[in-house]
């Protein structure tokens, strides 16, 4: 199977912060713009008005020149400096909100490629199969001892001609954890889990995790490690009761696909 990974990390966080340096540069150029401006014409243009001439021209055709309009003026460019701060700053922002979107979407479609290979290798689907056909589910009335005998006695199982030194159910629980740990640290680090991504992954997972969910919540408690693949225990028991509020419970039918 090839190996798919990212052109670069994803980072939520890292996106986020560059959307804000962004925006607060522009936002601070626009300021330090207004700000120059502001002091050209307070500190130079101002005090220069003190040489204009009060009247034009001469004898009796002299006129009085009223500079109070330079105050109109100065207000005026004022204003359009904000307003022209303000549209760069909105440019840029849309920019920014642009170029965003489209490095999450590139982003998005490259964690779906790899959540797929995940799912779909053919050690992730032997895995799935095993435990939807092998592991004993519990039911409210079993004892607890009398399942985790049960269990233990599927998981130990050898069939014949089986070689590897880890007989299949363990090999087949250790990969289903394994891939339910990276989708579960993916889903609540990297995604959104109320989304896409729950609604397609959630049928297989709730599958197999109603199923395992008591068994490694109690080898949690034996190895004394409340986070004892804690990513896939959140993220199995979000699929499971994301498809308990909208669909029924599943049926695993003989000779599926």
């Amino acid at each position: 199977m090839e190996n798919n990974t990212y052109s670069s990390p994803f980072d939520p966080m890292q996106i986020e912060r560059k959307t804000k340096s962004r925006l607060l540069k522009t936002g601070l150029l626009s300021i330090l713009v207004f700000i120059a401006v502001l002091l050209l014409i307070l500190l130079v243009v101002f005090p220069l008005t003190t040489y204009l001439p009060e009247k034009t021209g001469g004898g009796e055709s002299a006129r009085s020149i009223n500079w109070n309009l330079l105050e109109g003026i100065a207000s005026l460019v004022t204003v359009s400096l904000v307003i022209g701060g303000l549209a760069f700053a909105f440019f840029e922002y849309v920019q920014t909100a642009i170029q965003q979107s489209r490095e999450n979407a590139e982003t998005s479609f490259n964690i779906y490629k790899e959540v797929y290979y995940k799912l779909m290798t053919p050690e992730a689907m032997n895995a799935r199969r095993w435990i939807i056909l092998n592991f004993p589910e519990k039911n409210d009335q079993e004892d607890d001892q009398v399942w985790l005998k049960r269990v233990s006695a599927a998981l130990n199982k050898r069939p014949r001609g089986w070689k590897e030194e880890r007989p299949p159910g363990k090999k087949y629980l250790k990969e289903m954890l394994n891939t339910l740990d990276f989708l579960g640290f993916v889903a609540k680090h990297y995604w959104n889990m109320e989304n896409e991504l729950v609604r397609w992954m959630s049928p297989p997972i709730a599958k197999v995790w109603e199923r395992i969910q008591p068994y490694v919540e109690h080898e949690a408690r034996l190895r004394s490690e409340p986070d004892f693949y804690i990513s896939a225990r959140e993220f199995g028991q979000h699929c499971v009761e994301w498809r308990e509020k909208r669909y029924p419970k599943s049926i695993v039918i003989d000779d599926a696909t």
